[in-house]
């Protein structure tokens, strides 16, 4: 055999031990074990939409004083605030078509100041609730009582059938 020849099959071999002695190494060396952390989100996860917290209340003619009928709503209103982040609260109070338009602002103006304060006695920030007084201008009855004839029985049934408008219209706007 070659010098040459008997020289490459040496060299050839070493390769190959040595390549076996690595890979034989590394077989038996563990791999680290690998485990994963899961951190818990940073930013919190938003709430599924619950659409959006309103109630109406209702007055008696010519009044401002909440009914008692009434405030179980906006005690109910007032527990969905909690746990919630919102802007503010509108409060929007309206009167119907009896009366001349300056009386009837002042009225649902009073409507929704009387909403306000029963909001702020239930632990509502008092800073957060906005009023308006919209007055006669957004009935809800519509035309339905416009055939209430006159008289004094009629009155009490164009009353009666104008309630819906007597109204304060209390919505959560919510933060972005």
């Amino acid at each position: 055999m070659k010098p040459v020849t008997r020289w490459a099959l040496v060299v050839g071999a070493v390769v190959v031990i040595a390549l076996l002695f690595v890979f034989w190494n590394q077989r038996d060396r563990q791999a680290p074990a690998v485990t994963a952390v899961v951190e818990p989100p940073t930013t919190p996860v938003p709430q599924q939409a619950e659409g959006p917290v309103t109630a109406s209340v209702h007055f008696d003619f010519d009044r401002s004083v909440l009914r008692s009928s009434e405030t179980p709503k906006l005690d109910e209103l007032s527990a969905k605030f909690q746990g919630r982040t919102f802007v503010r609260v509108d409060a929007v109070g309206h009167a119907d078509r009896l009366g001349s338009d300056p009386y009837n602002r002042q009225l649902s103006q009073q409507r929704a100041d009387s909403v306000r304060a029963y909001l702020v006695g239930k632990g509502v920030d008092g800073g957060s609730i906005r009023t308006e007084a919209r007055g006669e201008k957004e009935p809800v009855s519509g035309d339905a009582c416009k055939k209430t004839g006159p008289g004094k029985a009629a009155g009490m049934k164009l009353i009666e059938c104008l309630q819906p408008d007597r109204r304060v219209e209390v919505t959560l706007v919510a933060g972005r």
